[in-house]
């Protein structure tokens, strides 16, 4: 009985069924398709706007949100206020491994980022991810959407696979370590 009781509180937190005082994960949709992954994450973080803002615009610390993210580096400032990011990814799905080099031009609202991927500076042939916060009394809505397709062959299966396991994993570890640095823990 008390390994099921340990069970369900698992599943709870994974489902995001947790305090306040911790992300509360609304939806995670992860997939692969015709060579494209996709990602629609949407959560509460328990930390003021200014804060998860602050964090998602430090560029340089993304390897502190994702251990999968080996290093990003701010290239360039263009004058209508995008940066170019360069991030180099690690990404694994059994044996199956490869660092995966992505240059993004981000444009930055008060209450959003939206990066587009360079695929002429990329191991990608496109990718677009958007990231809108909104304040709430009890902290801060979060809504993430991006796709992106590798410009390398992936078998499907693998593929399948790294955006059930991979990919979801990064999303959640993502934002639960965003939620921790804007919280200042």
């Amino acid at each position: 009985m008390l390994r099921l009781l340990q069970a369900v509180f698992a599943a709870g937190i994974l489902l995001g069924a947790c305090p306040a005082s911790a992300l509360t994960v609304e939806k995670l949709v992860t997939e692969f398709r015709d060579g494209v992954y996709r990602v629609s994450f949407e959560a509460v973080l328990a930390a003021p706007p200014s804060k998860v803002a602050a964090v998602l615009q430090d560029y340089s610390a993304y390897p502190s949100l994702d251990v999968r993210i080996r290093s990003s580096e701010r290239l360039a400032s263009e004058p209508g206020g995008a940066i170019l990011v360069r991030t180099r990814i690690h990404a694994c799905e059994g044996l199956f491994c490869r660092t995966v080099t992505r240059v993004e031009r981000v444009e930055a609202g008060p209450d959003s980022l939206v990066a587009t991927v360079i695929p002429a500076l990329s191991q990608l042939r496109q990718g677009l991810a958007s990231t809108r916060w909104q304040a709430l009394d009890a902290g801060t809505r979060i809504s993430y959407e991006a796709e992106f397709e590798p410009d390398f062959w992936v078998p499907e299966f693998i593929g399948r696979q790294f955006a059930r396991h991979g990919l979801r994993d990064s999303t959640l570890e993502l934002f639960s370590n965003v939620e921790r640095h804007a919280r200042g823990e």
